[in-house]
């Protein structure tokens, strides 16, 4: 019965056309924009032969799509390892792309710089399918989360799904179809605008056609990108049954789609301990907890265009010459990017650890339902990572991230890279597209939130609203991030979506009156600040905190427990489950010691000999607000 299985899907769904290698290879890149945005230098001084290939510079507004939008600014260059746009204007950010030719292309690299780029505004609806199963014991999470996505400027919109089941495939495939179904019906209320969807729990997983992109064997890949594809048609052979694309039918995926699902590691409590840990982890980054990193790592040549696209987002001396398995002391880490183990069922317990965004590679690890999946286990690690992918073939295009752009953004470009029925070069925005040649496969997969950004401004503290005599006071804490430069205002009523209620409110300032007093209003502030990255410079916003007239935010007490000697512990109740809808979660690993879960608890560990005091930042979120505290172990 398998033997013929596979026989039909190979006849059905032939291969790819990758196993041609790959002509082209990834280029380094450095750049340097003006203060002012007249100019910017770009060179590739580290290249091989930097000097000796003929080169031709492309260029063109970024966010642009398609391989026609791309302009020659300076074509057949030569003997040159440095080229200077004097043409670019500041507020706009340009995309370059730089190719040394020899008989045929040899590399290609990009760049995106720009300078005070304005904040982007525009209509964003995130989807949240839940696994109906998980929906109530994790309701305080979702809350939050959704009151995060609002807070970031998205519509919102819920769905409970039936949790997946792989042993029944033709009623798993129906309720992926159904939640496909809603998702499409959703989009066409808005198709201009940006979309994100983010699985929540084992939401069902579907495979499709029959390819080895890892050098295996041939079989079914599974595909998140299912629910991304809004207009295109997957074939299905009932009598087998199985999906039967190897590419995205559409060439292109309409809505951004990332997975936060522990399925394959654990279940009942210990499933829901996992989910909280990321949820809470996802959160802590989004509020700027983690402060501002610049420092990523890198190495394996599998890798070559994701690692020289670190480059962009933080500079090359921000590189580090190191993998997963290398981390170690108190670092934290922006990207990492590497093969890591070969053995995926160890990966996640060993490595890819204290780093936020990361990219794995190997055999089988791109193959979500598998137990213990690699890059599950490495999402599951605590405190830090909050996305992973599978890199390499094809290559992620991760250098958008260098001027504000979410992860989600980097997955969608690197799946709508290319259309099938085009010539490559032509139809492509990114070659080389790794060793071999891909264009829409449909196991590129994101697991985490993707509306993550790498560049988080932090927001302001405590914001409190109070009905006086001239309206309804809003007070609050300054934003501690250094590159504030104002705040902005926003208001609901009766659960309507928030408006623009007041803007360009000085950096120095802690409190504004609105002379509405409208009992049913909810207020978001959020600061605004100029980042200055390697990149360049752009505008933008923080998360958004809350607050309803009448209601001030209650500080997170200072908590302590004690343990003997060598002796774990426990964390408190509130530490292993919301109470009464208030979420407490440690922020980072202890300096001391340490914190794991085990199984469904939280466990901390005192170095053996040790004792005294460790303090244990942790943050409190209500039903509106995030405040910080500390819980003390004291070991005696």
């Amino acid at each position: 019965m398998i033997k013929n299985l596979t026989l039909a899907l190979a006849l059905l769904c032939p291969p790819l056309a990758y196993a041609q290698d790959s002509v082209e290879r990834p280029l380094p890149l450095d750049g340097q924009i003006a203060a002012d945005g007249s100019q910017v230098a770009l060179d590739w001084r580290n290249a091989n032969r930097p000097n000796r290939l003929s080169v031709r510079i492309k260029r063109r507004i970024w966010g642009e799509t398609g391989g026609d939008t791309w302009q020659v600014i300076s074509p057949d260059l030569s003997r040159t390892s440095q080229f200077i746009d004097t043409t670019i204007e500041p507020q706009i950010a340009y995309e370059y792309q730089i190719q040394r030719l020899a008989q045929d292309v040899v590399d290609v690299g990009y760049w995106v710089t720009g300078v005070d780029l304005p904040i982007v505004e525009e209509a964003k609806t995130a989807y949240l399918a839940i696994d109906t199963t998980l929906s109530e014991a994790l309701a305080p999470h979702i809350n939050r989360l959704e009151r995060d996505l609002i807070g970031d400027g998205w519509q919102v919109r819920r769905r409970e799904v039936a949790r997946g089941d792989a042993k029944d495939v033709l009623q798993n495939l129906a309720d992926a179809t159904a939640l496909r179904q809603w998702l499409q019906e959703q989009h066409a209320r808005d198709p201009m605008g940006k979309h994100a969807v983010i699985l929540l729990g084992h939401v069902p997983i579907v495979s499709s056609g029959q390819s080895n992109p890892d050098g295996h064997n041939m079989t079914q890949q599974t595909t998140d990108l299912f629910y991304g594809d809004m207009d295109g048609q997957w074939r299905f052979v009932e009598s087998i049954p199985a999906l039967m694309d190897n590419q995205v039918p559409s060439d292109a995926i309409e809505m951004q789609v990332g997975r936060i699902d522990f399925s394959n590691l654990a279940e009942g409590e210990d499933e829901l301990a996992l989910l909280r840990a990321y949820l809470d982890k996802a959160h802590h980054w989004r509020h700027g907890l983690h402060g501002d990193l610049r420092r990523a790592y890198a190495q394996n040549n599998n890798l070559i265009s994701e690692s020289y696209a670190l480059r962009n987002i933080v500079g090359p001396s921000g590189i580090a010459e190191r993998g997963h398995t290398d981390l170690v002391g108190s670092t934290l880490w922006l990207w990492g990017v590497d093969f890591g183990k070969p053995n995926e069922r160890d990966v996640g317990r060993q490595n890819v650890d204290r780093v936020i965004f990361a990219l794995d590679f190997g055999s089988h690890k791109q193959k979500l339902d598998r137990s213990r999946n690699a890059l599950n286990l490495a999402l599951a690690r605590p405190f830090y990572t909050v996305a992973v992918g599978w890199g390499a073939r094809p290559a992620w295009w991760l250098h958008h991230m260098a001027l504000g752009a979410t992860i989600g953004d980097v997955h969608f470009r690197t799946v709508n890279n290319g259309r099938a029925g085009e010539p490559y070069r032509d139809s492509m925005d990114y070659w080389p597209t790794g060793r071999y040649l891909w264009r829409n496969p449909i196991w590129v997969n994101l697991l985490g939130d993707p509306t993550l950004r790498a560049f988080v401004l932090a927001p302001p503290v405590a914001l409190s609203a109070s009905a006086t005599a001239q309206g309804v006071s809003l007070e609050w804490r300054a934003s501690p991030d250094p590159d504030l430069t104002g705040y902005r205002i926003y208001k609901s009523v009766d659960n309507g979506p928030m408006t623009l209620l007041a803007d360009n409110i000085a950096a120095a300032a802690t409190e504004f009156t609105d002379p509405d007093q409208t009992d049913s209003a909810q207020y978001m502030l959020r600061a605004s600040g100029l980042k200055s990255v390697y990149a360049g410079s752009f505008n933008t916003l923080s998360q958004g905190v809350f607050a309803t007239t009448g209601h001030s935010p209650e500080p997170a007490p200072a908590i302590e427990i004690t343990t003997p000697r060598g002796t774990p512990v426990a964390l408190p109740a509130e530490f292993q489950a919301p109470v009464d809808g208030t979420i407490s979660a440690v922020i980072a690993k202890p300096q001391t010691g340490s914190l794991i879960l085990d199984g469904a608890i939280w466990t901390y560990t005192p170095p053996i000999g040790f004792t005294g005091p460790v303090t244990l930042p942790y943050a409190r979120s209500g039903t509106e607000q995030t405040m910080q505290g500390t819980l003390t172990v004291q070991v005696e």
